[in-house]
């Protein structure tokens, strides 16, 4: 009988080699050729990142600073490789969550005997 990590092994296997994965790694590779792309995400997750510290601080954020992540989202979403990119994103986030439901399905009781 095979081995807990040699299945692991097969299942990483079949996961990378999925529809989801193999046109989630196409749609990156679309993105990450367009430069402009790759700056807008940037300046997004900039500005997301420093919108999130000063909500960790307790500090206000201000209704500018609002409007300007609300811009730099649109200016994202205007991408259609963008798009395609979370659009495939999801769908691989998907496949592993329905990957997840069944490995804890075979292990329902296992932790708590």
């Amino acid at each position: 009988m095979a081995s807990a990590l040699e299945f692991a092994e097969q299942l990483g296997k079949a996961i990378s080699e999925s529809a989801q994965a193999l046109a989630l790694r196409e749609a990156r590779k679309a993105m990450n050729a367009q430069p402009e792309i790759l700056a807008a995400l940037k300046d997004y997750q900039s500005h997301a990142h420093k919108l999130g510290e000063l909500e960790h601080a307790g500090k206000p954020i201000e209704v500018a600073d609002k409007h300007k992540l609300q811009e730099l989202q649109q200016k994202l979403l205007a991408f259609d490789a963008f798009k395609k990119f979370t659009a495939k994103q999801v769908d691989y986030v998907d496949l592993m969550r329905q990957v997840n439901d069944v490995i804890r399905k075979h292990l329902t009781g296992t932790e708590r005997d």
